[in-house]
This record gives C-alpha cells, sequence and structure tokens, in this order.
C-alpha cells in the first residue's frame, strides 16, 4: 500500500467533511437566527439539490470516461472560490439569505462532482487487495471529519462572527483541494478513448439498464427515503434547536455531532446488522428512523430529543450504507458510476420537492411536525421494504453475501 497516497487520501477526506459539516452547521445556525423564518431554511435544502437534478445524470458518465483527479480538483477549486466570494460578502456585510441558498447551490453541486471522482479514483490508485482497507479507512476519515466539523461548527456559531466562521471554513476546503491535488495518480481512463460510446449513447443504454432491472426501482426507493430524512433533519435541526427546544448554538453543534455519532454506531454494527436482519434489513432499518422521528417529533425533553436524532442516525446510515451496498452487488460493474447519478437524481428530486413544504411547516406549525410529517413517507416505505424482502434477487444477495 502506498503510505504517501494514503495520507493524502485520508486527509482530503477528512479536510473536507469537517469543512463541509462544519460550514453547514454555522450557514444554517446563521440563516435562522437573521430571519427568524424557517422557509428560508426550507428553500436553503431544497434549492440546494435543485442543479444536481440536472448535473449528476451528467457527472455519473463523466467520471466514467474522464481523469478522475482532474474532476476532483476542479469541483475542490470551485467550492473554494464560492466560498471565498461568500466570506468577502460576509466580511463587506454585502451578504442576505439568497446570496447563502446560490453559495450553497454551487458547493452542493460541486460536492456532488467531487465525492464520486474521489471515490472512482480510489479504485485506479490503489491494488485491489489494498482497497477493503482503504474503503474503510476513507469512511473513518470521513466520520471523523464530520464529526470533528459538526462540534466546530457549534462553537465558532456560539464564539464568533460569522465572517471569522466563514474564514476558517475556507482554510479547511483549501486543505483538502491542496491534498487532493497532491495525490500521485495516473489516469487508466484516457487509455480507453478509442473503444468509447458516444456520451448520449452511454447515458441512453444507462436507462435502458435500469429499465431492464427493475429490481433497482425498489432499492432506490428505500434509498430515497433514507436520504430525505437524512438531509431534512440536517437542514432543519437548527430550527429545531432554537426554535421548538428553544436551545443555543452549542446545543445545535452537539446534536449534530449526535446524529454523526449514530452513523459511527452503524457503521460499526453494520455487518452485525446485515446478518442479522438478512433480508429485512431494510424493514428494521426503516423502523429504527421511524422510531427516532417519533421521539423527535413530540417531546421537548431534551435527553429524549438526543435519543430520537441518534436513532435518526442509526437508522438513515444502515438504509443509506447497507441498500447501497446491495445495489452495488446487483448492479454490472460498468454501470456502477451511471446508477449512482441515477440513485442520487431520485434522493435529490425527493429534498429539492419537498424542502419548501417542510419549511412551510416549520414556520406555521413548528419544527417538530416536520419529523412527524416525515413519518408518513417512512411508514409507507416500511410498508413496501416488506414486500421488497422477498424479491428472489434481494433474498439471495442479503443472505448469501456478507456485509
Amino acid at each position: 500500500m502506498d503510505q504517501l497516497n494514503t495520507r493524502k487520501l485520508l486527509s482530503g477526506y477528512f479536510l473536507y467533511e469537517c469543512g463541509r459539516s462544519m460550514y453547514f452547521v454555522i450557514i444554517t445556525w446563521y440563516l435562522f437566527q437573521w430571519t427568524q423564518d424557517a422557509m428560508y431554511t426550507g428553500l436553503f435544502v431544497s434549492f440546494g439539490f435543485l442543479p444536481g437534478l440536472f448535473s449528476n445524470v451528467i457527472f455519473g458518465v463523466l467520471v466514467d470516461r474522464y481523469n478522475r483527479k482532474k474532476l476532483a480538483v476542479i469541483a475542490g477549486a470551485v467550492s473554494v472560490a464560492a466560498l471565498t466570494i461568500l466570506g468577502v460578502a460576509f466580511f463587506l456585510e454585502r451578504i442576505s439569505p439568497w446570496w447563502l441558498i446560490l453559495t450553497h447551490m454551487v458547493l452542493q453541486t460541486t460536492g456532488s462532482l467531487f465525492r464520486p471522482s474521489l471515490q472512482a479514483l480510489v479504485a485506479e490508485v490503489f491494488l485491489p487487495e489494498d482497497l477493503p482497507g482503504i474503503f474503510s479507512l476513507s469512511s473513518s476519515a470521513t466520520i471523523s471529519g464530520s464529526i470533528a466539523g459538526a462540534a466546530m461548527g457549534g462553537i465558532f456559531s456560539s464564539l464568533f462572527a460569522a465572517p471569522v466562521s466563514i474564514t476558517i471554513v475556507v482554510i479547511f476546503y483549501a486543505a483538502a483541494f491542496t491534498a487532493v491535488a497532491k495525490l500521485h495518480y495516473t489516469s487508466t481512463i484516457e487509455s480507453r478513448k478509442t473503444c468509447r460510446e458516444p456520451f448520449i449513447s452511454e447515458l441512453r443504454s444507462g436507462f435502458r439498464y435500469l429499465n431492464n432491472h427493475s429490481f433497482l426501482y425498489g432499492l432506490f426507493m428505500m434509498m430515497m427515503l433514507g436520504q430525505l430524512t437524512f438531509h431534512t433533519t440536517l437542514g432543519f435541526l437548527s430550527v429545531y434547536t432554537s426554535d421548538y427546544l428553544e436551545k443555543n448554538a452549542f446545543v445545535y453543534g452537539t446534536l449534530d455531532v449526535t446524529f454523526s455519532v449514530g452513523g459511527i454506531a452503524a457503521g460499526v454494527l453494520g455487518a452485525w446488522w446485515w446478518n442479522r436482519m438478512k433480508n429485512n434489513l431494510a424493514v428494521f432499518s426503516l423502523a429504527v428512523m421511524a422510531c427516532g422521528l417519533l421521539l423527535a417529533g413530540i417531546t421537548q425533553h431534551i435527553v429524549l430529543a438526543f435519543l430520537g436524532i441518534c436513532l435518526i442516525g442509526i437508522g438513515t446510515s444502515f438504509v443509506r450504507s447497507l441498500l447501497q451496498s446491495v445495489q452495488q452487488i446487483a448492479t454490472a460493474k460498468e454501470f456502477h458510476g451511471r446508477m449512482a447519478s441515477f440513485r442520487m437524481l431520485c434522493n435529490q428530486s425527493a429534498v429539492v420537492i419537498t424542502g419548501p413544504l417542510f419549511g412551510l411547516t416549520a414556520s406555521s406549525i413548528g419544527a417538530n411536525y416536520v419529523f412527524l410529517f416525515l413519518l408518513i413517507p417512512v411508514s409507507l416505505g416500511i410498508i413496501w421494504s416488506a414486500y421488497q424482502a422477498k424479491h428472489p434477487l434481494f433474498v439471495e444477495i442479503t443472505t448469501s453475501k456478507t456485509a
């Protein structure tokens, strides 16, 4: 294993996720404190994914066709530039809620290119026998970065003015960009250009593959519920903390950390959960999510609220990671990039549609009702997952494979 490249890769994952998590905590907190209107939070969450509805399908083909490092570096550079402009706007006091939303749209779009590019790059940089260890280490670095960023975001929101906090975020993004740019990488994609299909043909073949494998539609729907709950919880956690629990930014950051800790618990228990639940893993994962949503929606007791947020973190992580493993096993290797893009398209469409509706809900009747209303699609998902659990391919994958 190339130790130098490993350190650069893990540093890139950690710094990027730390900066991303810190940025999200800081911006969502400031946005609600300035506007006192959860509708802006709903638009922030929704509009952030809007460009992805058009870009994700294209990005999937790009990652399958072009130099992955160059794509990741371009995405990282644009992220740093967007945050720098935002920081300058803060210093000049030329900021508005719509400026924050626009910046978030740019960052979400670049993130949709940065993450799959880096993930695909790993398979080229490291030997096949090193990949399980590398993926495990990168997952740990990502989760650690998320926890550290959320904690620092909560502290910085309490101690510093917005311009200072944003400057710190820019430093982390710039450091992640530098780490990725210094990776030693020789693309093997370029040499295969002569035998490629035209871009549109590859896109069409991806749609044909999806239509011929309808089993994937059911997986996409269940993973969509996991992503919808994940992003809605993160997006409205600041409103929930300030408006419903009536707590400060530090508690908000701690709740965000708790949400990430739930994800870590799911990561540690993932293999056990897979082997224990087998073809019922989606049913019980969604049930854990539902319990967390119910707790967060009905109680203002701080301990129970933390427990609810932790259960949501555990359930969403089970759904997102384990069902994604099922999807990857069920998908031919040459279609991984395009199926990942279609999955992201499904996930982000749900967030774009529901974001403003949940924003209106939180501003009119309370942020806790966002969690209660999420129970409706999740409950329907539990019913669907019980049906999907009987599909022969789902049974085969979950009983004959290990997570």
